[in-house]
């Protein structure tokens, strides 16, 4: 069966005409597709291999056309095997190249779950430290009792069996100075080979001997020069070692002294203030340089007590024997002397045996000197008190001895 050849009439524009072997190619395969298709639904295979052929008349360049080689059909298809497997292979090339089988990765084993780490409880916050008690307040000392005034003496004129250590009193011996310096103490029965200085209040020495040491300026062998308050030295006696014109007895202020015995030294108790109570003590033989180096050249200007300044001043029941200067010396050095009680004493001694001076400092207020006894062994004839005639000074009942002749003041 021959096909009607096509018409290009009416064609808007030619066409680049299809190769001759593209397009005897392409009826040779559409032949033989449809040789197979006539033979799947049933049209002659005859029939279909002639048409094929009819169509194929084209072959490129003048060229045989390239069908499939003869051989034995295959039954039911009217073609050999050779062609039918030419066939499938033109409908059904082959990919270049062939893909690489993809290879399902094995199965990885799934992971173990790793518990999760169970956190560390919270350390409990340590407990805030308590609070410190707030100290207890310190209580306060017991304020020192107002001192007793003491009655006059009663023991006798004081001497060496009534003053210093008392008979019998073991003593301890210390090796150089004492400084005290904590409140309340008491020095008992102590033999001291040094000086004891004062730096507290309410101390007290009793029953003890201070004997000094070597010395290379003024010093007392007990100063009390701060006026700690309420010093007190009882039966005690002061006496240096060694003699030098630099040592003293007591120094100071502020200080009761009671049945003392004090020898041997410059001054035997030398005031720089006042609240001071002397009792029933001897102080006697002073230590005397007719060329004092602390005076110059010039005699030494001992005394039994020597008051610099100071008020309530109470010397009452002593024996005050023996100094070349005076037994109680006023000398008003530092300011004012007022309420000075001079009673019940027996003075001896001196240029006059007591001496008050007013220096720049005016007349002494509240001097009263009563009861006393004088021995007449004066440089100045009948001198047993001299004072400036400004100072006024209430005197009664004072008598020399032997002879019982009432004392008046002689004018300074």
């Amino acid at each position: 069966m021959k096909l009607n050849p096509i018409q290009t009439t009416g064609l808007p524009a030619p066409h680049k005409a299809r190769s001759t072997f593209r397009r005897g190619r392409t009826t040779a395969v559409a032949a033989v597709a449809l040789g197979l298709t006539g033979a799947f639904i049933g049209i002659a295979p005859a029939e279909a291999a002639q048409q094929a052929a009819e169509n194929s008349t084209i072959t490129p360049w003048g060229a045989e056309p390239a069908g499939p080689p003869a051989s034995e059909t295959t039954p039911g298809t009217g073609l050999t095997l050779a062609q039918l497997r030419w066939l499938l292979a033109q409908l059904f090339p082959p990919v270049t190249p062939a893909p690489e089988p993809i290879v399902a990765p094995a199965p990885q084993p799934a992971p173990v779950p790793v518990p999760a780490p169970v956190p560390a409880p919270a350390p409990a916050p340590a407990p805030a430290p308590a609070p410190a008690p707030a100290p207890a307040p310190a209580p306060k000392p017991a304020p020192a009792p107002a001192p007793v005034p003491t009655p006059p003496s009663t023991g006798g004129t004081p001497n060496a069996s009534n003053t210093g250590v008392p008979a019998g009193t073991a003593l301890t011996v210390h090796n150089g100075d004492l400084t005290i310096t904590r409140a309340g103490t008491v020095i008992d029965g102590l033999d001291i080979r040094g000086m004891v200085k004062i730096e507290a209040d309410n101390v007290t020495i009793k029953n003890s001997i201070v004997r000094g040491r070597d010395l290379s300026g003024p010093m007392a062998l007990i100063g009390n020069l701060g006026g700690y308050d309420n010093l007190r030295i009882i039966d005690t006696e002061l006496s240096p070692s060694k003699s030098s014109p630099d040592v003293q007895g007591i120094y100071g202020y502020n200080f009761e002294a009671t049945r003392l015995n004090i020898h041997g030294v410059i001054d035997g108790i030398h005031l720089t203030g006042g609240n001071v109570t002397i009792l029933d003590s001897w102080v006697h033989d002073n230590l005397h340089y007719d060329r004092d180096p602390n005076q110059g050249g010039t005699p030494s200007h001992d005394d039994s007590i020597q008051i610099q300044e100071g008020s309530n001043i109470r010397i009452d029941g002593n024996r005050l024997t023996d100094a070349w200067n005076a037994s109680v010396q006023v000398t008003q050095d530092r300011g004012d002397v007022s309420n000075l009680t001079i009673t019940n004493n027996i003075a001896d001694g001196g240029g006059c045996s007591i001496n008050l001076a007013e220096k720049a400092y005016g007349p002494l207020q509240g001097v009263v000197i009563s009861d006393n006894t004088f021995g007449r062994n004066t440089r100045v004839d009948d001198c047993a008190v001299i004072a400036p005639s400004s100072t006024k000074v209430k005197m009664s009942h004072n008598y020399y001895t032997p002879d019982d002749t009432l004392v008046e003041v002689h004018p300074g």
